[in-house]
């Protein structure tokens, strides 16, 4: 009985959120500048997993929290970088920040047996251009 209720007021809820667009907005990355390089995380929006959050981390504190069509960026001293994330199980990846260079990395939330995990991604310039725009 309380299954079919719930089916009962969740299905006008869910027609009704699909009847109204999301505000779609474009984020904008900032220049390189010359003796830096700028290190961008972005998240695309998507239904599956979009209700969970993580924190991209680095040495010398959090970037910030991901979210479902999210983006964060900073810039880094060229060297070697490590980021990640921790939830119940993690990502890392290592970029050489060169200064007066870009980089681009998408994360994901991966769905399995850990519900929720962070995935990180390097993608080139042209790719990850694109999909920022798109968010």
């Amino acid at each position: 009985m309380i299954r079919s209720l719930s089916g009962f007021f969740l299905g006008p809820v869910i027609a009704a959120s699909l009847m109204w667009p999301v505000p779609v907005s474009t984020a904008s990355i900032p220049e390189v500048v010359p003796d830096k390089g700028l290190v961008v995380f972005y998240r695309p929006r998507r239904m599956a997993g979009a209700a969970i959050t993580f924190s991209v981390d680095h040495a010398q504190g959090p970037l910030g929290i991901m979210t479902n069509g999210g983006v964060l960026y900073k810039y880094f001293e060229p060297g070697h970088h490590t980021f990640y994330s921790q939830v119940l199980s993690g990502d890392t990846v290592i970029i050489n920040v060169e200064a007066g260079k870009i980089y681009f990395v998408q994360t994901l939330t991966k769905m399995g047996v850990v519900v929720g995990r962070p995935s990180f991604k390097q993608v080139d310039e042209a790719t990850g251009r694109t999909a920022v725009a798109g968010l």
